[in-house]
């Protein structure tokens, strides 16, 4: 008798563990939609729909006109979870400078915060991030998820541990336990590149996308897939480290250049300072000596200005991304590939990339679709607070 008892609580729990992802990924959805797309009956659905109206966690909202069209009778209502019904905080320790928000279950950010990049020490990073922490921590923490933290590297997110990190002195380190010891508060942790993959699919949650590639070009490149509104993930803990596959090889010298090596932000300022110390790029040098520092934005200004040197190290750059790409696309056969890059913030690069890739793409890929999306600075703090969300409010 126990047993039927239990197994009845467990599948009134996992049925609203799909009532409730389904209202978050369908906008205008209706209690009889749900029914339907979940082969529930009006019953269960009513009976776990009211259960979270009576605890404040979802709101009845009219349908839009559209959604309207052909309906007769009585006008059905929508649902939609409350902003306030739960708050997370999610933080991207990322590699020019960390990011980090506090955010509504609308994905509204309530409180923002930045710092310079991680120090390579973990207990000097461990301090900076608790301050952080402590600042975007909400007042109310009534109906507070947890924390979501992404970092570079290889993370176990079941155990929260910090298998290998390009800083030596994180790896091994079990960050989130050492978290929670402090606040209390369910804590998440992830490699940054695979926790803006899961925010992508939690912003485009009503666009009918499931499964997607997530190209990411930084310091490093990445490639996480999304399958299936699911993180893929091996055994391994990474995001697609697409920076380590080579690109190229020559067997005479011995000498093979990656994706990294070639494609990345750090290959670009490699061939600006290349440039720079054979005194072939007088321009920048000048622009250095006033602003001091080698940076994205600087180069970006320099190649909108018309300055054809930097325009030559950008070319080169985003043909081996372009290359990358479509190692990518060829080899998995994405419908959709999310394209995340400051480099890419104008029209000139998106471009070249765009160009470069479809000369590899085989014949039957020339549909893919590229979604670039805009460059924004709490990217990845948002998906590390939408992915507290995820598992700790839907999926349970």
């Amino acid at each position: 008798m126990e047993k039927k008892g239990n197994s009845l609580l467990e599948t009134r729990r996992k049925n609203r563990v799909l009532i409730k992802n389904s209202i978050f990924r369908n906008r205008n959805i209706t209690r009889t939609e749900i029914a339907e797309r979940l082969c529930l009956t009006k019953a269960t659905i009513t009976t776990s729909v009211n259960e979270l109206l009576r605890e404040g966690i979802l709101e009845e909202l009219p349908l839009s006109r559209e959604a309207l069209v052909g309906s007769y009778g009585r006008k059905p209502v929508s649902l939609a979870f409350r902003a306030e019904a739960g708050t997370a905080v999610g933080i991207e320790l990322g590699a020019y400078q960390s990011r980090g928000v506090l955010m509504d279950m609308k994905g509204r950010v309530l409180k923002e915060r930045s710092a310079g990049p991680a120090n390579p020490s973990y207990e000097h990073m461990f301090r900076e991030l608790r301050e952080m922490i402590q600042y975007l921590l909400p007042e109310e923490r009534q109906r507070f998820l947890g924390i979501g933290v992404g970092l570079p590297g290889f993370i176990d997110n079941e155990k929260g541990v910090i298998l290998r990190s390009p800083k030596a002195r994180w790896s091994g380190r079990a960050l989130a336990r050492e978290l929670y010891k402090v606040f209390r508060e369910p804590v998440h942790i992830d490699n940054h590149v695979r926790l803006r993959a899961i925010g992508q699919d939690m912003i485009m949650r009503d666009r009918g996308i499931a499964s997607f590639a997530y190209f990411f070009l930084s310091r490093d490149v990445s490639c996480p897939m999304i399958v299936q509104n699911e993180s893929l993930s091996g055994s391994s803990c990474g995001a697609g480290a697409l920076g380590k596959v080579l690109l190229s090889v020559d067997h005479e010298s011995g000498v093979c250049r990656s994706v990294d090596e070639l494609a990345s932000e750090r290959a670009l300022f490699e061939r600006c300072q290349k440039l720079l110390l054979e005194g072939r790029a007088p321009e920048l040098q000048k622009v250095l000596d006033q602003e001091g520092k080698l940076s994205i934005d600087l180069l970006l200004a320099m190649e909108e200005a018309g300055d054809e040197i930097i325009r030559g190290c950008f070319r080169e750059t985003l043909r081996y991304a372009g290359a990358a790409l479509a190692n990518v696309v060829n080899l998995l056969n994405p419908e959709l590939v999310v394209v995340d890059a400051s480099i890419l913030q104008n029209a000139m690069n998106r471009g070249i990339l765009l160009e470069e890739s479809k000369k590899y793409f085989y014949s039957l890929n020339k549909g893919v679709r590229l979604l670039f999306v805009p460059f924004h600075k709490n990217r990845g703090a948002v998906g590390a607070a939408y992915s507290v969300i995820q598992r700790n409010f839907l999926d349970r």
